[in-house]
């Protein structure tokens, strides 16, 4: 096996290798580290590298396993963590420029989990400023590209995570979602990401910009990767009351399980009004492929879904809630993007609040009445692939939408996902298809409260099947040092 060819297995095929010592941890870290060299000048996708600590880890890993003390598949892999997520003696920046220079004192409850899995980490992540934002444009770090053309937006705001996934740096990295920002960079960039249920993953050490609908979940290149990693995060935390005390199932124990008896839901309105074509061409061919695998499938109707747009002003409330005395004394360091977006929050009264949470009870109403009849829900995961960087308007069917001004860009391709937020419900999106231009589709799953695992079973057996299966982007796959954007 030549070195670099490492780069291209899932954690799940490479795991075994590292316990039998087939493969060195420290080998796959270099390898990795030189990949990150190779790729990351065009991608921007890290704040803060950790080259000679991740080494550390990497023979840290290789002592142990030498010796017999295997901790399980996230053993000397090599991961990214997002910059919103604390990390004891390393800076996390929070993608601002106020945070600069800030060094936690302990690291997230996710990130001790994968410590004591013996992960490596490579480092920490770009992102959206304050992950307030859908395009990774960082006006303090520079701007994250997506690795399948460098032009383009990854998706905000986990957008150095799932750049890094899908470039082969790291073989799993963490992101987090409070409106799409997991699986909006999972769609556009080509990867697998998962929006858990609310209270399934701790959000201690996450430097969060809202109360209540904010999520950490993993991007990684396969689902069964992404299942490995959910299991080392998910679980009760005694320090995180938002976290419940529901059982945590082997996720991929039966991820290989039959299908045949699931029911889909395709709704009948709103998530197919506003889409680009071949984003829609694409969904439809992977809802006919889950019928074909025998899954039935079901209309089901959202009623209320007009009025989701009032589920924004929770959210921008809540944001400048958090923000407010940052604001008054660093006000002129924010980037105009984040800013401007928060403020006309401070005209919002009781009562508009008051009847934004009345719309979110009567959308979760009919999310639970529509998941008594089927087991799945169906949906685009983001209703256009990715756009350029500098993007003024962004055309759908031919028609012209501005998404210049703050919070513009969210509406628009945030569409599809920002309702699972305030729902709770957990969501996934795996990639379905790829544009003419060959950019990525992503197929968004959403399913019942701490029902994980009947969304990973459903997109294990469409992965097997999907158009994009071991696409790559051919500019940066490792192994290919052509110019070529596309594989594909």
């Amino acid at each position: 096996m030549k070195n670099r060819e490492v780069l291209n297995f899932s954690i799940s095929e490479l795991a075994p290798k590292i316990e039998s010592r087939e493969v060195s941890p420290v080998e796959v870290t270099q390898v990795a580290l030189e990949q990150l060299e190779r790729v990351t000048p065009r991608t921007n996708s890290f704040i803060t590298v950790l080259s000679d600590k991740a080494l550390r880890q990497a023979k840290e890993a290789e002592k142990a396993i030498m010796r017999g003390d295997y901790r399980g598949p996230l053993h000397g892999i090599p991961i990214g963590i997002k910059d919103n997520l604390v990390t004891k003696g390393i800076r996390t920046t929070i993608g601002s420029k106020i945070f600069s220079d800030y060094i936690p004192g302990e690291d997230a409850f996710v990130v001790e989990r994968v410590k004591k899995a013996g992960a490596v980490i490579l480092g920490k992540e770009n992102l959206h400023e304050f992950a307030i934002g859908a395009t990774s444009n960082n006006p303090h770090y520079g701007a994250v590209h997506n690795p399948w053309s460098l032009d383009l937006i990854p998706g905000g705001s986990s957008g150095g995570s799932a750049a890094n996934v899908a470039s082969c740096v790291t073989f799993a990295s963490f992101g987090t979602d409070a409106g799409g920002s997991v699986r909006m960079p999972a769609s556009l960039c080509g990867v697998v990401g998962i929006k858990p249920t609310y209270g399934r993953v701790s959000q201690r050490g996450l430097l969060s910009s809202a109360f209540v609908n904010d999520h950490i979940g993993p991007l990684t290149r396969t689902v069964r990767d992404n299942a490995l990693m959910l299991q080392i995060i998910a679980g009760r935390d005694p320090l995180d009351p938002t976290t419940l005390p529901v059982p945590v199932p082997d996720y991929t124990a039966k991820i290989d399980g039959g299908i045949r008896r699931l029911k889909m839901g395709i709704p009948k309105n709103y998530f197919f009004d506003l889409i680009d074509p071949e984003v829609d061409t694409a969904v439809k061919k992977a809802i006919i492929a889950l019928e074909e695998m025998g899954i039935k499938s079901k209309q089901v109707s959202l009623p209320n879904l007009e009025y989701a747009p009032a589920l924004r002003i929770i959210s921008n409330v809540e944001n400048l809630v958090i923000h407010e005395d940052i604001i008054r004394k660093h006000k002129r360091d924010y980037g105009e993007d984040v800013l401007f977006r928060m403020l006309p929050a401070e005209y919002a009264t009781a009562l508009d609040l008051a009847r934004c949470f009345r719309v979110q009870r009567i959308i979760i109403d009919d999310f639970i009445k529509a998941l008594q009849e089927v087991d799945f829900i169906v949906t685009p995961t983001t209703p256009v692939p990715a756009y350029p960087i500098d993007a003024q308007a962004i055309t759908i069917a031919g028609v012209p939408y501005s998404i210049k001004g703050p919070g513009r860009s969210s509406s628009i391709i945030g569409r599809n996902t920002f309702i699972g937020n305030h729902i709770g419900l957990p969501a996934i999106s795996l990639p379905c298809g790829l544009t003419e231009k060959g950019l990525p589709i992503g197929l968004q799953l959403i399913g019942r409260a701490f029902e994980e695992g009947i969304l990973y079973k459903v997109a294990y057996h469409y992965e097997k099947v999907s158009p994009v299966k071991g696409k790559h982007p051919r500019l940066l796959a490792p192994g290919n040092s052509t110019e070529k954007e596309h594989d594909g």
